[in-house]
């Protein structure tokens, strides 16, 4: 099958906001009431992924065009009203990313999932990933997106794509992804969620 990964236009920052919600579509109908204000904030893509082992968690890519607007954005009255009002449940964990890369397939729903992990050297772990391309292909991954933490470069945070979650989890317990990280220099173990990524939209 032919696949719609293509380079976007990288924006020039972004927000990855995870929390768990009392009821999905009450949340969801919340998030879109409040799409003009992120269109107001500059906000230019969203991404909303529902964790695989509880639907009601949530991690949710905001990216946009400008760092501070979109940061004021997260920490304004009326988005965390907005939130209250949609059932999150707790205080939401925001991480400042900064997009490298973008090969993700838009044009519909896929299974994703989302890898922490800091690393030694940047430059050293890149040119791994980059050798390991064939692999990934091979193992059914047909998009990817590359951040770094704003806080600390060398946290990066990636995102893989896949049409079967299975593909993803036998990829992500591979002995040859375990080696190829161990030689690119990752520091301690990974955080990684399996999720169900949906449309994209702003």
């Amino acid at each position: 099958m032919q696949t719609q990964a293509h380079s976007s236009a990288l924006p020039t920052a972004a927000i990855v906001i995870s929390h768990t919600v009392e009821n999905f579509e009450t949340w969801k109908r919340a998030f879109d009431g409040h799409a003009s204000a992120r269109r107001a904030a500059g906000v230019i893509a969203a991404h909303i992924n529902r964790h695989a082992d509880n639907p009601n968690m949530l991690s949710v890519y905001v990216a946009g065009t400008d760092a501070a607007r979109l940061r004021a954005l997260f920490a304004s009255a009326d988005t965390a009203a907005t939130m209250l009002a949609a059932g999150v449940k707790g205080p939401p964990h925001v991480v400042e990313i900064t997009p490298i890369e973008d090969l993700t397939v838009k044009d519909r729903a896929l299974a994703g999932v989302i890898v922490r992990h800091e690393v030694s050297d940047y430059a050293a772990w890149k040119k791994a990933f980059d050798g390991h391309a064939e692999a990934r292909a091979r193992a059914g991954v047909i998009g990817h997106a590359l951040n770094r933490s704003v806080q600390n470069p060398n946290v990066v945070v990636l995102y893989l794509q896949a049409e079967s979650m299975d593909s993803l989890k036998a990829f992500a317990s591979s002995d040859d992804l375990k080696q190829v990280m161990k030689g690119a220099g990752v520091v301690g173990a990974p955080d990684i969620t399996f999720a169900n990524g949906g449309i994209w939209e702003t």
